[in-house]
């Protein structure tokens, strides 16, 4: 399976939430937001879901991002942030399992429109997490081998062997996404997750305060 077809599948489940929303359940303010609502929240209990069933897998995937991060900040003037991720390293798999826990149940949080001004804020966080992290992996092609990332002057045309970590685990091993995809979707998720913040007034909730 593609990504496209992933996306296409569910934004027709997505649809069919909406749907719902709108004529059984009447929990909505806007069909745009209750969409997007449903779409973001189905694809990151998907994710989410995907890589639970291998944990050790996506510990892996941050072992191996946390040392390119420390390869990269360690010789510039942010290399006092570099020690910090040899301790990210070493607690890989409970940083893994927290992921993973936190997108399953921040992609229900959406569908349900729980808590709305906090899962708006909840989700911009994580999409700029991932998209720092994606778009940090992507850019490392145009880095020559023993340059840092920061040293601009030495970038070089793109070459994917330049990067150490060439899929980013984003759906497991359901999907093998390069970091430049990765990185285009995570951009992409950004629309969303802005209107979330400035809108999340208009957030469809299933369920009242009590």
């Amino acid at each position: 399976m593609t990504l496209t077809t992933l996306l296409i599948r569910i934004a027709l489940v997505a649809i069919v939430f909406t749907l719902i929303s709108v004529f059984a359940w009447k929990k909505h303010n806007s069909i745009l937001m209750t969409f997007l609502q449903h779409f973001c929240g189905v694809l990151f209990v998907f994710s989410g879901m995907v890589k639970a069933v291998d944990p050790l897998g996506t510990a892996y995937k941050m072992e191996k991002y946390f040392d390119e991060f420390y390869f990269h900040f360690e010789p510039t003037w942010f290399g006092f942030l570099a020690p910090l991720f040899p301790i990210l390293s070493s607690y890989a798999i409970w940083f893994s399992v927290f992921m993973i826990v936190f997108e399953i149940v921040l992609g229900l949080m959406l569908i349900m429109g729980s808590r709305t001004k906090f899962t708006a804020w909840a989700f911009l966080l994580l999409v700029i997490f991932f998209t720092v992290l994606t778009g940090f992996t992507f850019l490392t092609g145009y880095v020559p081998s023993g340059a840092t990332f920061f040293e601009f002057g030495k970038w070089a045309a793109y070459d994917a062997n330049n990067m150490k970590v060439t899929d980013c685990g984003c759906f497991g091993d359901f999907i093998k996404l390069v970091p430049k995809t990765s990185f285009l979707k995570d951009v992409f998720l950004l629309f969303p997750a802005f209107y979330f913040l400035f809108r999340h007034k208009d957030m469809h909730q299933m369920f009242n305060k009590p």
